[in-house]
């Protein structure tokens, strides 16, 4: 594991702590860095790894805790966690990860006659987690790692409610959870009624203001009028229904509502947090310089494919001088000011470069080989690589960039005020 990920990875780490992370699921990703290093992180920042299926290569024991319990109110809840088999650590890693079917259905039966709810923490992708669901009895909730989009509802399968937390903390999400004597999740009546309700009085309220502006024999003809009087009525009836059903209900059963937030960088930082992350991508950085300058820095031959804007200006002159007046001809002194210009994860968009291959990039160490023609978001960038387009012109043409290549880099966690349409006004060259 390269020095850069394992300063990120303690960054990481500090950060949860000043969270109040309660506890952290290990992933296959989680180990890249080797056991020595999350043992490292867990005793600096006290941090409660958990994996059952995590285990030693030689004595078969599990490196860290399965589980750990915690009391909410009067609630006795156990957080398990479960690492997935993604990645083959190899017979030299000093650890092996085993199929979660021979080790989870005992945990949870171990754990289940002091918890009043079970949480599972799972890196499994979402068809391994309902199949747990289907084949494992007594678990609440099942928080799983962002394999798929992750501002989806939760769902209830089979007894199991299934959540999705978002990759790379790009969303915060809040789940209130009202849990009961019943142990169970079901329907919260009261919560139907009460948004149900909400939703007749807005129909009413659109019904009462059309009836004001518009004449009754207008309204006897107009769609929308005779459309909302229907659906009136249907919500009426909904809300009877519900409440007869809560009449006879037995209790009520356990209930949640969930939120998701997408961050924005316009959102204010927390400022605890955010010194952290300052003080990460400092030392990532200077990492960074000092291993650029000890590297050889021999071109390879995967950028040879690449010419370079002067080379382009040699038969584009009026198109290269617009470029020079864009902020893509000046995207490096960008990372310059924020001391992010030896950020590997950073440079890969403000260079020209593939960045929708930034494993190749990073495996072949291109970064490490650009040329002063290369720096900055070049022609190429958006047009792809023109060393061939260079010496055949004519029968070796290039790409228009679409709003896929701009988006590659304009995501909205780093531009959330992108619209492709208006952009492009400002960066599309003249013509010939």
């Amino acid at each position: 594991m390269l020095e850069q990920e394992a300063v990120t990875a303690r960054g990481i780490a500090e950060a949860m702590q000043a969270m109040s992370c309660r506890a952290v699921g290990i992933a296959a990703q989680d180990l890249a860095g080797g056991i020595d290093l999350l043992k490292e992180i867990q005793d600096k920042q006290k941090l409660n790894w958990l994996s059952m299926n995590l285990v030693d290569g030689t004595t078969n024991q599990t490196i860290f805790a399965p589980s750990v319990d915690t009391r909410i109110g009067s609630i006795n809840i156990t957080i398990l966690g479960l690492t997935d088999e993604r990645t083959d650590p190899g017979k030299d890693a000093g650890y092996t990860i085993l199929p979660w079917q021979e080790v989870l259905p005992e945990v949870v039966a171990n754990v289940d006659t002091r918890a009043d709810m079970i949480i599972l923490l799972s890196s499994y992708p979402d068809t391994i987690n309902k199949e747990i669901t289907r084949t494992v009895q007594g678990i609440d909730l099942i928080l799983e790692s962002a394999h798929g989009a992750s501002n989806q509802p939760p769902r209830k399968v089979e007894d199991t409610l299934l959540a999705r937390v978002g990759a790379q903390g790009k969303y915060v999400g809040m789940m209130r959870i009202n849990w009961t004597d019943a142990g169970q999740w079901g329907q919260n009546f009261s919560e139907q009624i009460r948004a149900e309700q909400n939703r007749l009085d807005r129909i009413t309220w659109q019904i009462g203001r059309m009836e004001k502006r518009d004449q009754e024999k207008d309204l006897k003809i107009d769609g929308r009028y005779q459309r909302l009087l229907v659906t009136k009525e249907k919500s009426v009836q909904k809300i009877k229904q519900l409440k007869e059903t809560r009449a006879h209900a037995t209790g009520e059963p356990c209930s949640f509502t969930n939120r998701f937030i997408g961050l924005k960088s316009s959102m204010p930082e927390d400022r605890e947090i955010q010194a952290i992350i300052d003080q990460t991508t400092r030392e990532v950085n200077r990492l960074n310089r000092k291993r650029i300058r000890n590297t050889n820095t021999q071109q390879h031959f995967s950028i040879d494919t690449l010419a370079g804007w002067q080379k382009c200006q040699e038969c584009h002159p009026k198109q290269t001088a617009f470029w020079q007046t864009t902020d893509h001809s000046r995207s490096l002194k960008t990372l310059e000011q924020a001391e992010q210009q030896f950020n590997e994860d950073c440079l890969l968009c403000h260079v020209t470069l593939p960045y929708y291959d930034a494993a190749r990039v990073k495996s072949e160490k291109l970064l490490l080989q650009l040329s002063q023609s290369l720096k900055n978001v070049g022609c190429e960038s958006c047009h792809g690589p023109a060393a061939a387009h260079s010496r055949q012109p004519e029968s070796i043409r290039l790409v228009n960039p679409d709003q896929k290549i701009c988006t590659g880099c304009h995501t909205p966690d780093h531009d959330d005020n992108f619209i492709f349409a208006d952009k492009i006004r400002e960066v599309r060259c003249p013509r010939e």
